[in-house]
C-alpha cells in the first residue's frame, strides 16, 4: 500500500468515527442508592461508581426516607452509559449487560444498596 493510500485510509476512518450517526448510543438508569458513609466517604463511593466501565456521568439528588439509619446517606442516582466498552468488541449491550453495572455498583465497599425499580435499556440519544 502506497503511502498516501494509507494517509487517505486512516484520514476517512477518524472521519468516520467522529460523525454523529457513527457514535455510540447513551443509556440511562435510574436508582436509590443507599451508602454506609463509615466505611468510605460518600466522594469516594461516586468515583467508585464513576469508574465503572461504561459508566459516563452521576447525577445525584439526596432524599430523606421515612426511617433514616444513622451514619447512611440517601441519594436519587442518574447513571449515563455508554455501551462503546462492550460492543467494541462484538458484543450486543443487553439488560443483562445492565444488571451487571446494577451488581458492580451494589458490590463497592460503602454501598449498602443500589435499587432500580425496573431496569429497562432507557436510550437517551447519542
Amino acid at each position: 500500500m502506497l503511502k498516501s493510500t494509507f494517509k487517505n485510509f486512516i484520514k476517512e476512518e477518524i472521519r468516520n468515527m467522529l460523525r454523529e450517526d457513527y457514535a455510540s448510543k447513551l443509556y440511562k438508569v435510574e436508582g436509590l442508592l443507599v451508602t454506609d458513609t463509615k466505611k468510605k466517604t460518600q466522594t469516594q463511593i461516586f468515583s467508585d461508581i464513576r469508574s465503572i466501565t461504561g459508566v459516563t456521568t452521576m447525577d445525584t439528588e439526596e432524599y430523606v426516607p421515612r426511617l433514616p439509619k444513622k451514619g447512611y446517606a440517601y441519594d436519587r442516582v442518574t447513571l449515563k452509559i455508554d455501551p462503546y466498552p462492550y460492543t467494541k468488541g462484538g458484543q450486543t449491550f443487553t439488560i443483562e449487560t445492565l444488571n451487571t453495572i446494577i451488581s458492580n455498583i451494589n458490590n463497592i465497599r460503602g454501598v449498602v444498596k443500589f435499587k432500580v425499580e425496573n431496569p429497562q435499556l432507557i436510550n437517551i440519544g447519542i
